[in-house]
């Protein structure tokens, strides 16, 4: 897809692909690189990353190896042309992750988001980068294609149906769902509304059928024989950019409540010279989340 269909597809199903983004020198290194800096902080006692609340860890910018992953003039260009070509902007919300095995189950990730996605547009988008075959293989992402476009399930809900009138918010579009067929070199682009679920399973004989993830963890633990495996070990680069709002700044205030993201974002160093210049340089503005501690 060009840069204008990946558009329309963001905005229409709620997430895209870009194709071929990384050559194969840059995969082996973020692999190499995510594999020891993984095992080094998770120890030989394989802490969960969960349990580690951000200590010991930094952003993707932070880590030379890596940089390259984000200040990517391909991958840059096109979040900047899903925003209609306006300033898009970085905080240091990146991670790397090295055979993270979480629960499975539907969710969005945005935040205090009361407004109708019939007629407003998310302005925060999430990047991942999943350095390995999930096509053919098993712990790729799952997306509930167009789930962008309703609000979670309870009064707010109801109470937005009768006030607006918006009776499309009942269409189930969180039920429409796809194992994407992500390949190293690929980067995954989704709106923060949109319903997903990490470590999706493909069945063995049937590997491009979709089921809820209450059903994968009911096949892994009682059928296993039925899935495909993963075809390496996992590793996986995230990172959320946005576009200014005050959907943005209220985010930006939410991640500084959490010391699963902020810790790690006070630890790094993406405020440096180099990178800010860097970054420029490609279209991305740096921001520094602590201007908003005390508001």
């Amino acid at each position: 897809m060009n840069t204008q269909e990946i558009k329309e597809s963001f905005w229409k199903n709620g997430y895209a692909v870009i194709r071929n983004v990384y050559t194969d020198e840059q995969i082996l290194r973020f692999r190499n690189f995510i594999k020891d800096k993984g095992e080094e902080i998770t120890g030989t006692e394989k802490k969960d990353w969960r349990t580690l609340k951000g200590e010991g860890l930094k952003d993707v910018l932070s880590y030379e190896e890596l940089r390259d992953a984000i200040l990517n003039k391909k991958l840059l260009q096109t979040i900047k042309h899903i925003y209609d070509d306006e300033d898009i902007y970085y905080w240091g919300y990146s991670r790397f992750r090295y055979n993270e095995k979480t629960y499975r189950n539907t969710h969005n990730d945005a935040k205090n988001d009361n407004n109708n996605p019939f007629k407003t547009k998310y302005p925060i988008l999430r990047v991942g980068i999943y350095l390995q075959d999930h096509k053919n293989y098993s712990d790729g992402l799952k997306i509930f294609k167009k789930s962008c476009h309703t609000l979670k399930l309870g009064r707010t809900l109801l109470k937005t149906i009768i006030k607006q009138r918006e009776f499309r918010y009942l269409l189930p579009q969180r039920f429409s769902s796809v194992n994407i067929d992500s390949q190293a070199g690929d980067v995954i682009l989704w709106n923060l509304r949109t319903c997903h679920s990490a470590n999706a399973v493909r069945m063995r004989f049937i590997k491009n059928i979709s089921v809820r993830p209450t059903i994968e963890n009911f096949l892994e633990k009682y059928f296993p024989k039925l899935l495909l495996p993963r075809e390496n070990d996992r590793a996986v680069i995230f990172s959320d950019f946005g576009k200014m709002s005050e959907t943005l700044i209220d985010y930006l205030k939410h991640n500084l409540k959490q010391p699963g993201v902020y810790n790690p974002i006070k630890n790094s160093n993406f405020l440096v010279e180099e990178i800010i210049s860097r970054s420029k340089e490609l279209g991305l503005n740096i921001l520094d989340i602590r201007k908003y501690e005390k508001e």
